[in-house]
């Protein structure tokens, strides 16, 4: 089942810009249980396009959704294989400073 939803994710990673908080906090959910059934291998790609939309994620105003996407933001990070860690180490070491700046974040559970 997984595999099959595989081809979804691109299109639910678009439909997400302008999502509700709750809509958002679905779609990520959605991410972690379809990519946590997948082969490194397979999910690999979806796990490079993925880091790129988590990042806008970590400044929202949803303390649960800055704290779920950065969750997924390093399950993601250890799913990337061969060729694609290259560019995964480029998106991880865009990510650092904002990630840093959380672990003071008002939201204990953020910040952890």
């Amino acid at each position: 089942q997984a595999r099959k939803m595989l081809v979804l994710l691109p299109d639910i990673m678009e439909t997400q810009q302008d999502a509700s908080t709750d809509n958002k906090m679905k779609a990520l959910l959605v991410f972690r249980n379809v990519m946590g059934h997948m082969k490194r291998k397979e999910a690999s790609p979806t796990a490079l396009q993925l880091v790129e939309k988590l990042l806008p994620l970590f400044i929202d105003d949803s303390s649960q959704l800055r704290e779920l996407s950065i969750c997924l933001f390093k399950d993601v990070m250890q799913m990337v294989v061969g060729n694609d860690k290259q560019q995964m180490k480029k998106n991880v070491r865009r990510s650092l400073l904002p990630l840093f700046f959380h672990m003071s974040d008002q939201s204990e559970s953020v910040a952890k």
